[in-house]
């Protein structure tokens, strides 16, 4: 595997950590600068948007770590990338 996909995978992991651990704190109503960050309310999803994407942050964790362990970019890696077209369609619902 490429350096380049390698760093790709990488910076999805931790973005995905973020994410999650960002999406988990909202849940529980624990708001500061941490949560409010790069955050913008959804009218699409609510309640639940902070739960509807935990899911995709949770396969955003687990899929890039096998991909790395692996060391070869295979289906799910495959799958991984495909995934990240999702994330700026958020950008555009309202």
């Amino acid at each position: 595997m490429s350096k380049l996909l390698k760093i790709t995978f990488i910076a999805i992991l931790l973005l995905s950590c973020y994410h999650t651990v960002r999406d988990i704190l909202q849940t529980f109503e624990i708001h500061n600068w941490f949560t409010e960050i790069f955050h913008r309310p959804h009218l699409w999803c609510r309640p639940y948007c902070n739960i509807a994407t935990i899911p995709l942050d949770l396969f955003g964790i687990i899929a890039p770590v096998v991909v790395l362990k692996r060391n070869r970019l295979g289906i799910i890696g495959v799958i991984v990338l495909l995934s990240m077209f999702l994330w700026p369609l958020a950008i555009f619902l309202p």
